[in-house]
């Protein structure tokens, strides 16, 4: 077994089984300072100032979501980052990466990053990182945005509902590609056909159709499907070393044809999201505006075909896309669905349904999951090797969980903000029973045991220093 440290430790975690991206194996942790110091065959005699019997139990590496909403600054009664960041601790995620719209301003420019930056290291109780915008306003912000530590940069291809933050052409998917490339930066796509999805949804309102299918016609994989071969088409023209991205992606097709761009040498990856693995078209119906989000919910033969890109490795990683609003603005799509603010919550409940629904009930492997929730995400946005694994060195971002226990999701033991989710009533199998956040506990059985602050922010440039200084 692996050991960097002789001697007593500040935390040692016993008898559970450690589960990493290359495979899984009973063994001791041991922690010290903020980092994973050595791993131990079991039983062997170690001291520590604490021990913690973590027998019958999973121990993970602590989920990174690349991509939630937590909309602070300037919607704070939606979310914000304190609220946001329990509910995150207490679903096993240790980093966060917060999109820049939603927020108001949206971070397009440095002064908003700098203003983003302060209120999460003022209120977040576990780390984050940050996406910046990339728009056709703000094309000469992209590299103070670059140079401030965002992590990746977010576009939409399609109508993003947010006046402040426009969708870009395919002339500004050029441009943006060029300058991105050279920073060697992600490009994170919203891939949507806006010209698609603005006729149907005209014809559909002049038809008087304010129901739910009609959302969802509206959007057809057809707008998704069209606007992935288009990005991968524009992308193969130049722009080597910038990062692609496909965001909360819908279908098993594009799965397909991204993992054939990647073997022809094309630097993409792409994400799908909990509520497109667990939800139908039929689910949508019955729910309604709690499960309205974009792209919409497919069908039940598509969720199942994306089970198997996801157990062929053809899904890079899963973020929650975790998007909430207040409750009446969810309610007042009840009778139009067109009113209705269109996200889903998600974050705190990712691990355990993925758990649930991938590992238990498909048969996915465990090792498979870890690499998309933890790994993946910690290689893509620059913050290997300090986050995304159990190896020596790493922060002690650690995830203990009860891959046994039976529960039903409550609006009570929920940490939003607006207590809403279309998982809330789902029978699950899997929870977390402890976070820990560079070796400090920051979720524990069912409380939240760190304050406002606690979490730090993760720049991409520092790592990118901290990888050229590596022997």
């Amino acid at each position: 077994m692996r050991n960097n440290r002789r001697g007593k430790t500040d935390l040692l975690i016993t008898h559970g089984i450690l589960v990493d991206h290359n495979g899984m194996v009973q063994a001791d942790l041991a922690v010290h300072g903020e980092k994973i110091a050595g791993i131990f065959s079991p039983g062997e005699k170690h001291q520590a100032e604490e021990i913690i019997d973590a027998k019958g139990m999973l121990v993970l590496p602590g989920v990174i979501d690349s991509h939630v909403h937590f909309n602070e600054p300037g919607r704070e009664t939606w979310e914000g980052f304190e609220t946001g960041s329990k509910s995150a601790a207490a679903g096993g995620i240790t980093t966060f990466i917060d999109m820049p719209l939603n927020s108001s301003p949206c971070t397009v420019n440095g002064s908003e990053l700098k203003l983003k930056i302060e209120r999460g290291e003022k209120h977040s109780i576990v780390d984050f990182g940050l996406w910046g915008g990339a728009t056709p306003e703000n094309m000469d912000c992209l590299e103070e945005l670059d140079q401030g530590g965002v992590l990746g940069f977010k576009a939409f291809m399609s109508n993003s509902g947010i006046d402040e933050f426009m969708h870009i052409n395919d002339g500004d998917l050029v441009e943006i590609l060029y300058r991105l490339g050279k920073m060697g930066q992600v490009l994170g796509l919203h891939a949507e056909n806006d010209v698609i999805t603005t006729h149907l949804v005209k014809k559909l309102k002049a038809a008087g159709r304010i129901d739910r299918k009609a959302f969802l016609e509206s959007r057809p994989p057809l707008a998704e499907e069209e606007a992935v071969h288009r990005a991968l088409f524009i992308a193969k023209q130049g722009a080597p070393g910038t990062s692609l991205h496909f965001l909360h992606t819908t279908l098993s097709s594009n799965m397909e044809t991204i993992a054939q761009a990647r073997k022809m040498g094309l630097k993409v990856t792409v994400e799908t999201c909990p509520h497109y693995l667990t939800l139908t078209e039929k689910d949508f119906l019955a729910l309604g505006p709690v499960a309205k989000c974009a792209p919409p919910i497919r069908s039940e033969q598509e969720v199942e075909a994306l089970w198997n890109s996801v157990k062929n490795g053809l899904v890079d990683m899963v973020g929650s896309d975790h998007s909430p609003c207040t409750l009446d603005l969810k309610e007042k799509g009840n009778q139009n669905i067109w009113e209705a603010w269109g996200g889903i919550s998600g974050v705190q409940t990712m691990l355990p349904l993925l758990y649930s629904e991938g590992v238990i009930k498909r048969k996915l492997r465990l090792p498979l999951l870890v690499r998309m929730l933890s790994y993946a995400p910690s290689q893509l946005f620059g913050l290997s090797p300090r986050k995304g694994s159990l190896q020596l060195g790493s922060d002690a971002d650690i995830v203990i969980f009860d891959p046994h226990k039976k529960w039903v999701i409550e609006r009570e033991g929920l940490f939003y903000k607006n207590k809403h989710s279309p998982f809330i009533g789902m029978a699950v199998t899997g929870a977390v029973v402890s976070t820990l956040l560079g070796g400090k506990f920051v979720y524990q059985k069912g409380k939240i045991v760190a304050p406002p602050g606690t979490g730090r922010f993760l720049p991409r440039q520092s790592f990118r220093e901290a990888e050229q200084e590596k022997p």
